[in-house]
This record gives structure tokens, C-alpha cells and sequence, in this order.
């Protein structure tokens, strides 16, 4: 029996050995290696080709999204699936959109996790439908640029818009017309929508 191969990439050691644990209990795969971070996936997967990814969403040096960009691009034939401890977020909506093919909560039964590594290994994508809907919705939001995503998080965080006007060294009328693109974006009407859109997808790292 030809086992599939997997590298399990979680930046938890307990998270990696109850993983590595599960798959060495079943027949059909085998863990072929372990990475802490995102950097460190890309480089295992150059090296040891694995039929399937185990990714944690996030991590430190390389993002889970990030890195399933670099490996879908490079690997196509490698299935990702991602690993997080919440629902949705823009960082999962991105992960969907650079190739992940698979999302499973962190805390789901260890049944669930073989389930769904065995249907990711036969072809077939395991995302449930409200999140692939909420990653189309989402899809607007990943085109903020780093420069609204600042002001974003200034927004979050209390500031004003003179506030945010002075900490950017920019004139406030800047920062209004900003804003009104940022809430057209996220589909927020006012500051108090776009904090509560921005903490609800965590669009932002505080």
C-alpha cells in the first residue's frame, strides 16, 4: 500500500507531536517531516516532496497563506491543508485563494482530521461552503494596501483622524477620503463597523 505523505507545519510542538501521532496510527500515510514556521515548509517541501501539507495558518518568518502561495506555485500537485484555531479571517481567505484546498479548526476530532486527510489525498476539496462564500466576500478586503491597513489599526486602536492626520505627518482632509475607501473596501458604513469588520476577519496584526 502506497502511504500518503505528509508534512505536518505548526509552530506548537505538542500541536505537531498529537498530529504526528494520529497519522503514524493510520495505515494509508506517513509524516515525512515537521517544520516550525512558514520558511522552513517551503524549504521541506523543495526537499522532501510530501503528497500533502498540514499548515498552520499562523506562524512566525512566513504566514501559512504565504506560504501555500510559494508552495501551490512551485508544487501544484501538493494539497495544503490549513490548520487554525478561528472560523474565518482574511489571512484564511487568502490561504483559500493561493491554493489551499482543505480547512480544518484545530480543536475538531482527530476522525475529522483523517477524514479529511484521506478526501484531500483522493482529489477533492474540503472547504465548507460558508467559508468559501465568506472568502469571496473577503476577497475586496486583501486589497488594502499596507498603507490603509495602517490607518486601519491606527482606527482600531482609538486614534482620531487628526490624530492619525499628525502620527502619518499627511492633512486630515487625506485621511478622510482614505477612510471613506477603507469602509468602501470592508463594507463598513462608519468607524464603529469598520472595527468591528476588522477585529471579526482580523484584518489586522495589533
Amino acid at each position: 500500500m502506497k502511504k500518503t505523505k505528509i508534512l505536518i507545519v505548526d509552530d506548537h510542538s505538542l500541536m505537531r507531536m498529537g498530529l504526528s501521532s494520529l497519522i503514524a496510527s493510520e495505515k494509508d500515510m506517513e509524516t515525512v517531516g515537521e517544520a516550525d514556521n512558514g520558511q522552513t515548509a517551503v524549504e521541506l517541501v523543495r526537499k522532501l516532496k510530501p503528497d500533502i501539507v498540514i499548515m498552520d495558518l499562523m506562524m512566525p518568518k512566513t504566514t501559512g497563506s504565504e506560504a501555500t502561495r510559494i508552495i501551490h506555485e512551485e508544487f501544484p500537485e501538493v494539497k495544503i491543508i490549513i490548520l487554525t484555531s478561528f472560523g474565518s479571517s482574511a489571512e484564511m481567505s487568502q490561504a483559500i485563494a493561493n491554493g489551499a484546498v482543505g480547512t480544518l479548526m484545530k480543536d475538531a476530532a482527530t476522525d475529522d482530521l483523517v477524514a479529511t486527510i484521506r478526501a484531500v489525498a483522493a482529489g477533492r476539496t474540503v472547504i465548507p461552503d460558508a467559508l468559501l462564500r465568506m472568502a469571496k466576500e473577503d476577497a475586496s478586503t486583501l486589497q488594502l494596501t499596507d498603507h490603509q491597513l495602517e490607518i486601519l489599526r491606527l482606527v482600531v486602536n482609538g486614534y482620531t483622524n487628526s490624530d492619525i492626520a499628525k502620527h502619518l505627518s499627511v492633512s486630515e482632509i487625506t485621511i478622510k477620503k482614505t477612510l471613506q475607501t477603507i469602509f468602501s473596501k470592508i463594507g463598513a458604513s462608519n468607524r464603529a463597523e469598520a472595527v468591528t469588520i476588522t477585529l471579526q476577519k482580523h484584518l489586522i496584526k495589533n
